[in-house]
């Protein structure tokens, strides 16, 4: 999949995650994602893993919940693409619906805008791909799974995380993809690495390793929980590494963590939870990071890749209240999507 950047040489992308919300999304999402893309004009939006959550009733309830939330990119005509979170198929285990993840990728690749590549066979997750700008830069998506399995080996998994991980056969075929370019990588899992990162390096967790850690890596932003990584370190930072071109990588999940920085010549950074249905903070504060990330490129550069920043809903005059507000009805759905 291809896009190409704006005649004068600019390019932006929008990060929103975990909007996380059932056929009856609260209002203010949609709102606030209309709001980001308004603002910023962005040429390419994702949402970045929990697209959706479980609550759904029927298969119908679960193409609804996800059509709402794409529908603020599709409208505006911007180029849009999701990967997958721990979230999507809670429905298919609470109310014994079928639309499993590859359903749902069917289901994206019918909107006009939509640039989520084909599952790749044999490979886990149906996430996976590379979009390419121009051939001068590469949007890498990935799909980090759902929850480990029980038991591995005959041993009780009860001790471990129990999120999955990046398998080796999706870190291969990152490896084996020819085409190096600078690139952005978004998987919705955090890596080891992000926590390691703000802790100043594996096995270090004490509040001065920190301090030398925002020094060292240039931190900036909240960490307001713990980084819920997967049961394994999936190595796809080392392979980031390997491959020489990968300028940050960008997760959610973790719905209250808005930090990023430097490490090791690749950012590694959370954008916020977006959506006002899923937990944040306790109280009358619940609702303060809901946020989104952007993305500057500038073709004109021999980096490319110009940094990020937050956009939180509190400073586009969003209504912070901590109860939900779900709409009245689902989005209707463009006259091209059919259902399965």
């Amino acid at each position: 999949m291809s896009l190409s950047f704006s005649p004068d040489g600019h390019f932006r992308i929008v990060q929103f995650n975990d909007t996380q919300d059932t056929h009856l999304t609260d209002r203010r999402t949609i709102e606030f994602m209309e709001k980001v893309l308004d603002q910023e004009q962005p040429n390419f939006a994702l949402i970045n893993g929990d697209v959706i959550s479980g609550g759904q009733g029927t298969n119908l309830e679960v193409y609804q919940s996800i059509n709402n939330v794409v529908m603020p990119m599709e409208s505006r005509g911007i180029p849009w693409a999701i990967t997958f979170g721990n979230h999507e198929e809670d429905s298919t285990e609470q109310a014994g619906t079928t639309v499993f993840k590859p359903e749902m990728v069917s289901f994206v690749r019918q909107y006009e805008h939509n640039v989520n590549p084909e599952v790749v066979d044999k490979l886990p997750g149906c996430s996976n791909g590379q979009v390419l700008i121009d051939d001068a830069f590469a949007i890498w998506l990935l799909d980090s799974g759902r929850y480990i399995s029980p038991r591995i080996n005959a041993q009780s998994m009860q001790f471990m995380p129990i999120y999955d991980y990046i398998r080796p056969q999706q870190v291969q075929w990152f490896l084996e993809q020819a085409t190096k370019v600078p690139g952005l990588l978004f998987f919705h899992i955090p890596t080891y690495e992000h926590a390691d990162m703000w802790n100043g390096g594996p096995g270090k967790n004490s509040e001065f390793d920190h301090y030398e850690a925002v020094n060292h890596y240039g931190i900036v932003g909240e960490k307001n929980e713990a980084v819920d990584y997967g049961a394994f370190n999936s190595g796809i930072f080392a392979a980031a590494l390997e491959r020489g071109d990968i300028v940050g990588i960008y997760c959610g999940h973790d719905h209250i963590n808005s930090y990023k920085g430097t490490y090791y010549g690749i950012e590694l950074g959370f954008s916020p939870g977006t959506g006002f249905g899923p937990y944040g903070f306790q109280g009358e504060d619940k609702h303060r990071l809901r946020g989104a990330r952007v993305f500057d490129l500038d073709a004109n550069s021999s980096r490319v890749y110009q940094g990020t920043r937050l956009v939180l809903a509190k400073d586009l005059g969003l209504d912070m209240t901590p109860e939900k507000q779900p709409i009245a009805e689902p989005v209707e759905f463009p006259d091209y999507v059919r259902l399965s």
